[in-house]
């Protein structure tokens, strides 16, 4: 949707191939490239120079809007994987409630640069039973139901 490659370099893309490459041999100074809105699935990333050297390349996906993403696995023993989404950068707090309301757990309570991330709730020192995972970031909320069985 949105090009920022410098002058002198190319973007061709077909059948699900995206390349960018230079034909001067000059350098990348921009850290955005290029922007697409939809789905993607990256399924590797090589970068190489003119003499065939490997450079570290990352992938930075950023969600369109904030999302707690249902548990996995729930309900679980005693690990659960959770995962979210932060279209900015945001201060996050998560945490993890019985059910008389009380925080058992606090999880993340601290700023995060936008994109996809995920934490593990370790739950091995606590009581089988039903427990909430309540995100918070901006002006956003999500609460869940998470089912811990021993």
């Amino acid at each position: 949707t949105n090009n920022t490659l410098p002058e002198g370099w190319e973007l061709a893309y077909k059948e699900g191939t995206i390349i960018m490459f230079s034909m001067d041999g000059s350098a990348l100074e921009s850290k955005i490239l290029f922007e697409y809105e939809g789905n993607i699935v990256i399924q590797s990333t090589i970068a190489t120079d003119w003499y065939g050297s490997n450079i570290a390349v990352s992938s930075v996906l950023i969600p369109k809007e904030f999302a707690l993403q249902s548990a996995y696995p729930n309900p679980f023993n005693p690990v659960t994987n959770l995962k979210f989404g932060l279209p900015v950068d945001s201060k996050v707090s998560i945490q993890i409630y019985n059910l008389q309301g009380q925080v058992v757990s606090t999880l993340l309570n601290d700023n995060m640069q936008a994109g996809y991330h995920s934490i593990v709730w370790d739950a091995n020192s606590y009581a089988s039973g039903v427990y909430f995972v309540k995100m918070m970031a901006g002006e956003y909320i999500s609460t869940q139901k998470l089912m811990l069985i021993k």
